[in-house]
């Protein structure tokens, strides 16, 4: 049932779809063109951020012009639970669009390089996870029109990313995660597939509870 859903999102949009490939292939590149000190893991971030939020309101948008549409589609508690994992799923493909392309330009262009890139990808999944999963239950809850502009304070989640770099532990977990730095990233992982699941329960409550005719 998830992946039609899935199927209908990208088509009511489909346009937004080539641009999230186009960003998540061609922003890390212009970056380190225009911009080499915010190659690396601020440009597989902001391709990532801003392929979420632009595709997130181009959906929400065009649900918002028909909403008996969704009203009908998610007549029953069941596919009303569907319709909320689907675009937590989408999401995920997202990152995972821009997470491909990411690592393969880092073999090939210096400027993209990061120390390592297993870490990097946690680090910009649990980003992504905090600032969509934060973005959703409120756009369920109150709706595109007055959640619309929300979506736009998720770019300033690059500061999150130097706070966490800035972050100091003590002597002995530094060594420990130093010695064993594949135990950290997984860590980082699972606390962005927590923020996830936390989120995603959360927005059924919504909208399984939520009349949406």
């Amino acid at each position: 049932m998830i992946i039609p859903l899935i199927k209908k999102d990208i088509m009511i949009v489909k346009g937004y779809a080539l641009c999230v490939i186009a960003l998540g292939i061609g922003l890390p590149l212009l970056l380190a063109w225009r911009q080499p000190e915010m190659g690396g893991l601020y440009s597989f971030l902001m391709a990532v951020l801003i392929s979420s939020v632009a595709f997130n309101l181009a959906i929400s948008e065009k649900e918002n012009k028909y909403p008996k549409v969704t009203a009908l589609l998610a007549s029953t508690p069941y596919m009303k639970s569907g319709i909320v994992r689907s675009k937590y799923w989408l999401h995920l493909i997202i990152y995972a669009v821009c997470c491909i392309p990411f690592f393969i330009e880092t073999r090939f262009i210096p400027e993209l390089a990061v120390d390592n890139f297993l870490h990097g990808a946690a680090i910009v999944f649990l980003i992504q996870a905090v600032c969509m999963g934060i973005l959703l239950p409120v756009q369920f809850k109150f709706g595109y029109e007055k959640t619309k502009f929300l979506g736009f304070l998720i770019f300033l989640s690059p500061f999150l990313l130097t706070a966490a770099e800035n972050i100091k532990l003590p002597p002995e977990i530094t060594n420990y995660f130093n010695s064993t730095p594949a135990v950290l990233s997984l860590m980082i992982f699972a606390f962005g597939i927590a923020a996830w699941l936390i989120s995603l329960n959360i927005s059924k409550k919504i909208v399984i509870n939520k009349d949406l005719l």
